[in-house]
């Protein structure tokens, strides 16, 4: 995946009510910050940004249950992963940055 939108997301100030708190493979919360939230061949996904280390970015696929609660499973598949990816750069390329004239 490419860093090279990093520079041109607007600056932001995020509570930390606002992170998504996950659990990593050792057991370990890890906080992210969602970038985007997509809709892409009928799946919902997130572009997450770890809290602690903001050159690190993941896809996941988000599902809701019926007491409203959002899951997220990462997405594994490369093809998959590219293509939201792809999908995320593109907003983010529409995204007027500065002030409106």
């Amino acid at each position: 995946m490419s860093d090279d939108w990093e520079d041109e997301l607007p600056d932001t100030d995020i509570e930390d009510e606002d992170l998504i708190i996950l659990t990593d493979d050792e057991g370990e919360d890890v906080p992210f910050r969602c970038l985007a939230q997509l809709e892409l061949n009928g799946k919902t996904y997130a572009v997450l940004c770890d809290a602690e280390d903001e050159n690190s970015v993941m896809i996941f696929r988000t599902e809701e249950d019926e007491n409203g609660e959002i899951s997220y499973s990462a997405v594994e598949d490369e093809d998959e992963c590219d293509d939201v990816f792809y999908t995320f750069e593109a907003e983010i390329d529409d995204y007027e940055f500065g002030p409106a004239e």
